[in-house]
C-alpha cells in the first residue's frame, strides 16, 4: 500500500461528509435502549429528510397495511434498524452529489449502488439473515471509496476508471496496479471515520471479495452485499446469462437458496429498484423483464449444473477478480499461512534494509495445557471475536493479517514505528481480555513483536528470521505468564 498516496487521499478537503443529523442518528443508535421519541425528534428536525423517510416507509416497497403518519410510528412499525438505514441512505445520497461532473457519471454510480442495495436486502431476507436493513445500506455505501479517490486524485483516477472499459469487476485490479490502493479499503477507512458500526464497515471493505470477509452473521451480511453486486450486474448488463449463472451458483453455495428463491429475488429486485429509484431521485434506466431472463436461463441450462465460474475467458483468473481466492482462510477471511508468508516476504524485500520499517506481530491463544474438548460453536465464536478485534485495531495499518494455525494469528505492519505497533498490540490485548470472558474458554493471550528497521537490518537477512524472532517473543510472553506483550530486540553485532 502506498502510504503517502493514502494520506493524500484521506486528507483531501473535499471528501464527502455525512450531514449532522446522520451523525447524530449514528451516535444515538449505538445505544440499544435509545429513546424512540428522541430519535424521532432528531430525524424530524430535518423536515426534508423526515418527509423522504416517511414517503419511503409508506411506499409499496415496504408494503405496510397501514400508513405511518410520523417518524415515531415508523420506528414502532418497521423497527429501529429499518428507519436508521433509510435515514442514513438519504443522507449518504445527499452528501455525495457528483452531478455536473463531465468525467464522472453521477447517476450510473448511484444506479449500481441502488440495484445492489435492493438486491442485498432481498437476499438477506430470503436467507433469514439478521442484518437485512444493514445489507441495503451496505450496498449503497459500498463504493464510497471510488468517490474519495476521484475527489482526491482527479484525472489520475479517471485514467484508472477508463482502463476498466466500464467493467466494474476489473476496477480493483487496475487500482492496485496504478495506485497501490483500492477503493474498498479507502471506503472502509472513511466509514470508520464516520464512526459507522462494524456491520456497515465490513461490507464496504469486502464487497469485492466477500469470501475474504469475517465469519458469523456479519460474514453473511458481507456475502449478501457481494451477491447483490452480482444481481446488479445481471440486471444491467447487455449479456446477463453468464452473470446469472454465477448468481445461482453462489446463492446456493453461500445461502442454500434454491432456484425458485433466486427467481423470486430477481423479480423483487427489478420491481423494488424501480420504486426506490423514484424515491432517491435516481434514474433506474431500462430494467429487463425478469421472466424472460429466467426463461432464457432455463433454456440455456445455465443453472447450477454448470460448474465453471461466470467469467468470460479473458485471461483473468478468479484471483484477479478478487473473488473466492484460495489465498484466504475460509473461516475468517484472513490470509492463510502460505499466502501470509508470501506477502510478508514481499514486504521484507521492499523494506530496503529496514529503510521502510516493517513490524511483525504474532498472537496466540494459549489454553495452557487444557485438553478439554472445545465445542465447535465456542471455538468459532472465539475465532470470530479475535478476527473482529484484529481488524479493528490493525485494519487501518495497511498490512496483511493472517491466520497461521487454528488459534495463532500474525500481522505485518509496514511504515509505522515499533512503538506505535506495540501500543496498538497492547490496546488489542486489553480489549481481548474483556471480550474473552463470554467465550468461557480458559487460557491466556501471548503476544510477541519483532521489528525490522535501520537499527536491526543487520540482524535479519531473511524474512524467516524476522518471523522466528516474533515467534520467540510470543513464547516469552507465555513464559512470563501470558496476557502481555513482549518485543524481541536482537543483540547488536560486535
Amino acid at each position: 500500500m502506498d502510504h503517502e498516496l493514502l494520506e493524500e487521499v484521506l486528507s483531501c478537503p473535499t471528501l464527502p461528509s455525512l450531514p449532522a443529523v446522520a451523525l447524530e442518528v449514528i451516535e444515538l443508535t449505538r445505544d440499544a435502549n435509545v429513546s424512540m421519541d428522541r430519535l424521532a425528534e432528531t430525524i424530524q428536525n430535518d423536515q426534508g429528510l423526515s418527509a423522504k423517510v416517511l414517503r419511503t416507509v409508506n411506499s409499496s416497497y415496504y408494503g405496510l397495511r397501514k400508513k405511518c403518519g410520523t417518524i415515531r410510528q415508523a420506528i414502532v412499525v418497521l423497527g429501529l434498524s429499518a428507519v436508521k438505514s433509510i435515514t442514513l441512505g438519504f443522507s449518504l445520497v445527499s452528501s455525495i452529489d457528483m452531478k455536473g461532473r463531465d468525467d464522472f457519471d453521477h447517476n450510473d454510480y448511484w444506479r449500481r449502488g441502488l440495484f445492489t442495495a435492493v438486491a442485498a436486502r432481498s437476499i438477506a431476507k430470503a436467507a433469514s439473515c439478521e442484518y437485512q436493513d444493514e445489507a441495503f445500506l451496505g450496498g449503497l455505501l459500498q463504493d464510497v471509496g471510488v468517490v474519495a479517490l476521484y475527489e482526491s486524485l482527479g484525472n489520475r483516477y479517471v485514467h484508472v476508471l477508463e482502463q476498466t472499459g466500464g467493467d466494474h469487476r476489473k476496477l480493483c485490479k487496475f487500482e492496485i496496479a496504478d495506485l497501490e490502493l483500492q477503493h474498498p479499503d479507502i471506503g472502509a477507512m472513511m466509514a470508520s471515520r464516520w464512526k459507522l458500526p462494524e456491520e456497515l464497515i465490513q461490507p464496504v471493505k469486502y464487497h469485492e471479495r466477500p469470501s475474504a470477509g469475517p465469519g458469523g452473521e456479519i460474514g453473511q451480511l458481507v456475502r449478501a452485499v457481494g451477491l447483490g453486486n452480482v444481481v446488479a450486474d445481471a440486471l444491467t448488463a447487455e449479456d446477463a446469462q453468464p452473470i446469472l449463472r454465477r448468481f445461482y451458483q453462489k446463492a446456493k453455495e453461500w445461502f442454500d437458496l434454491n432456484e425458485e428463491q433466486c427467481d423470486a429475488i430477481l423479480e423483487e429486485v427489478a420491481k423494488g429498484t424501480k420504486e426506490m429509484a423514484k424515491l432517491f431521485d435516481i434514474k433506474a434506466g431500462a430494467v429487463p423483464d425478469t421472466d424472460e431472463l429466467i426463461k432464457e436461463a432455463r433454456d440455456q441450462a445455465l443453472r447450477l449444473t454448470i460448474e465453471a465460474p461466470a467469467v468470460e475467458d479473458s485471461g483473468e483468473t478468479p484471483e484477479d477478480l478478487l473473488l473466492d481466492s484460495p489465498r484466504y482462510d475460509q473461516e475468517t477471511g484472513l490470509f492463510n499461512a502460505e499466502s501470509f508468508g508470501k506477502v510478508i516476504g514481499t514486504l521484507f524485500e521492499a523494506s530496503g534494509q529496514g529503510a521502510n520499517p516493517l513490524t511483525l506481530v504474532h498472537i496466540q491463544f494459549d489454553r495452557e495445557g487444557d485438553t478439554t474438548p472445545i465445542r465447535p460453536l465456542q471455538l468459532r465464536k472465539m475465532v470470530a471475536g479475535i478476527t473482529t478485534l484484529l481488524r479493528k485495531h490493525f485494519g487501518d495499518s495497511g498490512g496483511p493479517i493472517g491466520r497461521l494455525e487454528s488459534e495463532h494469528f500474525a500481522i505485518a505492519v509496514p511504515s509505522n514505528s515499533r512503538l506505535v505497533v506495540t501500543r496498538t498490540a497492547e490496546a488489542f490485548r486489553q480489549e481481548f481480555a474483556q471480550a474473552s470472558e463470554e467465550w468461557s474458554i480458559p487460557g491466556k493471550l501471548n503476544v510477541g513483536i519483532a521489528y525490522y528497521d535501520t537499527s536491526t537490518a543487520g540482524a535479519y537477512q531473511r524474512v524467516e528470521q524476522l518471523s522466528t524472532a516474533a515467534a520467540r517473543a510470543m513464547k516469552a510472553s507465555g513464559s512470563a505468564g501470558g496476557n502481555c506483550v513482549k518485543v524481541f530486540t536482537p543483540k547488536r553485532a560486535a
